[in-house]
């Protein structure tokens, strides 16, 4: 479990990544925490559609109340932050493939939209960890990481 910790402490590694692990999610949180990073589980399996995922993701990560459930109001949430402010943050999502799968065009939007707010908490002086587990991933371009 050494290289987990190490690696979340290593900010200019904050990206997307495809996890090959069997950590589980308690302990990728306890982890993420430790390095006293905000953390997010997102689970996957029963997101078939845009509307759920964005639906998932708000609870997920406690979006505000005015969170309009469109492209454009999740790229707005996940720039801001306010309500959990934190010196770095941790997405895990898992089986992503099932939505990737269903809806190939809209996993990729979700895809584009977490890079732009990884590229935004760069500028800020902070990292976001978006993983991905589940089937595929190479096809999205996404970089493997094994622990």
């Amino acid at each position: 479990m050494d290289s987990l910790p190490s690696f979340l402490r290593d900010s200019e590694a904050a990206g997307m990544y495809l996890l090959d692990t069997a950590i589980t999610a308690m302990e990728f949180e306890s982890e993420a925490r430790k390095c006293g990073f905000a953390f997010f589980y997102l689970e996957g399996g029963s997101i078939l559609s845009k509307e759920q995922f964005l639906e998932q993701i708000a609870r997920a990560m406690d979006f505000p109340g005015y969170f309009g459930g469109n492209w454009d109001a999740l790229e707005d949430c996940l720039t801001d932050l306010s309500w959990r402010e934190a010196p770095g943050y941790v997405i895990l999502y898992d089986h992503f493939d099932v939505f990737a799968e269903q809806f190939p065009d809209q996993f990729e939007t979700a895809l584009e939209i977490l890079d732009a707010s990884i590229e935004f908490w760069r500028a800020q002086g902070k990292p976001l960890f978006v993983m991905l587990r589940g089937k595929g991933g190479p096809e999205w371009g996404l970089k493997l990481l094994t622990f």
